[in-house]
């Protein structure tokens, strides 16, 4: 245990809310969570917001220049912490796609936006309906399709009961 009292930081049983997915900037300036309704799988609520909590001041405030009127939920920084993406549904209601945006260092938000492609929503629609859990990574991703599928359908696998 460190220290001996909770202090509550932001209470949204009083604001009829949910706080899930807290996630600190890396230069620990900030936090951004998830708010909603009720539960913790925000994806699924049209009205889930991002907040942004700055730790400097102690205010939190929703993140109205990301938000938009449909779902917007799981969130990361870059490592620099200037950086952020999200998933959001505002383009159909129905699909999470990632979403980025520039944090300057005084909290100041900039506009979200797609990263740029010849046809974004034809690029998002062919490859993947949903990108659920955005992450910023330094290196490439190493994945071998082939021995993946191999070992899925292994006869080795534990069963499930």
């Amino acid at each position: 245990m460190v220290g001996d009292s909770v202090e509550t930081i932001i209470d949204a049983a009083t604001m009829g809310k949910s706080i899930s997915y807290p996630r600190p900037s890396y230069d620990g300036r900030f936090v951004v969570f998830t708010m909603s309704d009720f539960g913790t799988f925000s994806i699924w609520h049209h009205e889930a917001d991002l907040w942004i909590l700055d730790l400097a001041t102690g205010e939190s405030r929703p993140l109205t220049e990301l938000n938009s009127d449909d779902t917007e939920s799981y969130h990361s920084f870059s490592s620099n912490s200037r950086w952020m993406v999200f998933s959001s549904r505002r383009d159909d209601g129905q699909f999470t796609r990632p979403y980025f945006s520039h944090i300057a260092a005084d909290g100041t938000v900039g506009k979200p936006f797609m990263l740029p492609q010849r046809d974004p929503m034809k690029f998002y629609a062919e490859r993947f309906l949903s990108y659920n859990v955005p992450e910023f990574v330094t290196g490439p991703v190493r994945f071998n399709s082939v021995k993946a599928r191999k070992l899925i359908h292994s006869k080795s696998r534990t069963p499930f009961k």
